[in-house]
């Protein structure tokens, strides 16, 4: 089993570092009820519908193996955390570095008051011409972590699940490390 799932991550790294996102919208779109389950249907149309083709019976022995509690139905957590990648624990120690950066208040999320004081906007080309204002432009940027409903919160594990798919595409610790530092000024 563990070949179908490495053979599915190897078809969504294709795509690039959006591709857990993307495939996050996708599964989130066909799950109508907003259950966060999926049915075996649902399953194999999502990945149909992100372009990620794989035989019917690959299809289904994925789907029994992520189907843990055998309910025929599986959470779309579930489907992430199978299809991620692992991260070493260095890569984790320096995502988590940075979350701390700019979780201000250590309350576990970041919200746009947390970043006021780390993050500035000031340079930013529709700040100085009056387009957005500062809350605006934290939201955005805050919005790209945030995942599924775009609540103006980050958690950690959001955070992490960014930084699982960004890192998928870089091939060593060293040059993950380095590009968190020289990204987050840490």
């Amino acid at each position: 089993m563990a070949d179908h799932i490495t053979d599915l991550r190897a078809k969504c790294l294709e795509k690039g570092a959006s591709c857990f996102h993307g495939i996050s919208r996708i599964f989130r779109h066909m799950n109508v009820g907003h259950s966060e389950r999926l049915s075996l249907k649902k399953f194999s149309d999502s990945l149909k519908a992100f372009g990620l083709s794989l035989p019917e019976s690959s299809v289904e022995e994925l789907f029994k193996y992520i189907d843990k509690n055998g309910k025929n139905e599986i959470l779309f957590e579930e489907f992430l955390q199978a299809l991620r990648p692992p991260m070493s624990q260095t890569r984790i120690s320096i995502i988590n570095e940075a979350f701390a950066k700019f979780d201000q208040t250590g309350d576990g999320v970041i919200t746009v008051e947390d970043l006021r004081g780390v993050y500035s906007v000031k340079r930013h080309p529709k700040y100085l011409n009056g387009e957005m204002t500062e809350d605006q432009i934290l939201r955005t940027f805050l919005d790209v972590f945030d995942q599924g409903v775009k609540d103006g919160t980050v958690t950690k594990e959001e955070f992490t699940d960014y930084y699982s798919g960004v890192g998928a595409n870089i091939d060593t610790d060293e040059d993950f490390v380095k590009m968190m530092k020289t990204a987050w000024e840490i």
